[in-house]
């Protein structure tokens, strides 16, 4: 308890709040040209939001990730912001652009009706392309070999491969940023197992 009361005083220090969609989260220790950006977010804003009207979004949501598997290397992971909701369609190519930007039409179950829907996606550049991101996740053995690491996903609104990490060294910032560079961040997740020493001061 000690140990993690120590870290908790170090992290309030040297951590700085970044507000983005689909939640906040506080950067740790940011991205730098040799080592990759660390992460924590205590909560998902999430539990939180009524899903009231959600429906018509989520049905583009579903048309927009078709697109981006359809064109991986013009297009990233599309995703949904809230308070309003709007889809948005991030893309890597000009040609991305002109696919992203293309309305979405369709109908969805609602009161026991189908109710039509047209959404216009917000279009957004992007840095990695949904092919890169798939291609991480899917590459042997990854950075999922790493001890540290428990678990991987994409994260559509990051643009990266998120790997969760109960601890973590300068070493393994480097070692990633090497690696995959500007693909992967870490969130760290102090609670999931054994709190290790931790210098979070050194950038």
């Amino acid at each position: 308890m000690k140990a993690f009361v120590a870290l908790c005083a170090v992290y309030v220090v040297t951590a700085a709040p970044a507000f983005l969609p689909g939640g906040w989260r506080v950067i740790v220790q940011p991205a730098a040209h040799d080592r990759v950006e660390v992460y924590y977010q205590p909560a998902s804003a999430d539990l939180l939001r009524s899903s009231e009207g959600i429906g018509p979004f989520l049905r583009a949501w579903e048309a927009a990730q078709r697109r981006a598997e359809t064109h991986p290397h013009d297009l990233a992971p599309p995703y949904v912001l809230h308070k309003p909701y709007r889809l948005v369609a991030p893309y890597v190519t000009a040609r991305g652009r002109a696919l992203a930007a293309s309305p979405i039409s369709g109908t969805h179950w609602s009161g026991r009706r189908h109710v039509s829907y047209r959404i216009v996606p917000r279009v957004r550049p992007a840095e990695n392309s949904h092919a890169e991101l798939k291609a991480l996740m899917e590459e042997e053995p990854g950075p999922i070999a790493e001890p540290a690491v428990s678990a991987m996903g994409i994260r559509p609104e990051l643009n990266r491969v998120v790997l969760r990490a109960d601890t973590f060294d300068q070493e393994l910032r480097r070692r990633l940023a090497t690696r995959y560079g500007r693909l992967v961040t870490l969130e760290w997740d102090p609670a999931g197992y054994t709190i290790r020493t931790i210098d979070l001061r050194r950038r």
